[in-house]
């Protein structure tokens, strides 16, 4: 496998909490780094498949039942928010790191 040299800033404390993973784990600060990374993308892609599959599944609604009254849209959006599932990612979780 080809690798890459890559250059990151944290503070601190995550380095010691990185550091810290790594070494429980008995694998290189790369290698954790590495498969978080990728456990990240990985979240990222299934809850991108999981809104444009929510987005299909209220256009089907729709046309077979009529637009969705604002006020629904309204409280679907606020219980979206209140679980830290808006925007393109989680926002109410921390990365999964290990």
């Amino acid at each position: 496998m080809t690798v890459r040299k890559l250059s990151i800033s944290v503070p601190p404390e995550i380095e010691r909490m990185i550091k810290a993973a790594a070494a429980r784990q008995g694998v290189s600060v790369s290698a954790w780094v590495t498969a978080a990374a990728e456990r990240q993308a990985a979240e990222i892609d299934v809850v991108a498949e999981g809104q444009r599959a929510a987005r299909e599944l209220v256009v089907e609604y729709e046309a077979e039942h009529g637009q969705i009254p604002e006020r629904v849209k309204q409280r679907v959006d606020d219980a979206l928010a209140e679980l830290g599932l808006t925007g393109d990612e989680p926002q109410g979780r921390r990365p999964s790191a290990g």
